[in-house]
């Protein structure tokens, strides 16, 4: 497995998002979400959209998430950012972005 290393790309007052990368893959991670309602999530669709087509510019094929297998709400928010399971690894569910 190739080292990662991972930086805060986004710390709004409503949630926060980090990426995580190695020459491999690109993995967007929720690490806290403050608030959440309508707003919050179409905020959290266009950061999401922006941020695969950040990684598609540096080459990516795909932008992933990964979710602790027991966290149901978080991995109900990634299917509603355009996510879809991809597999489960090390603990986590890991997602595909599609779209919304």
């Amino acid at each position: 497995m190739v080292a990662s290393k991972s930086f805060s790309i986004y710390e709004g007052e409503d949630y926060e998002v980090r990426l995580e990368y190695n020459r491999e893959v690109l993995i967007a991670h929720l690490p806290v979400v403050y608030k959440f309602n309508r707003s919050v999530l179409i905020s959290m669709e266009i950061k999401v959209e922006e941020i695969y087509d950040f990684s598609v510019g540096l080459g990516y094929p795909s932008l992933h998430c990964a979710v602790p297998l027991d966290n149901s709400r978080v991995k109900r928010l990634a299917v509603k950012l355009g996510f879809v399971h991809f597999a489960d690894h090390d603990g986590y569910s890991v997602y595909k972005y599609k779209g919304v």
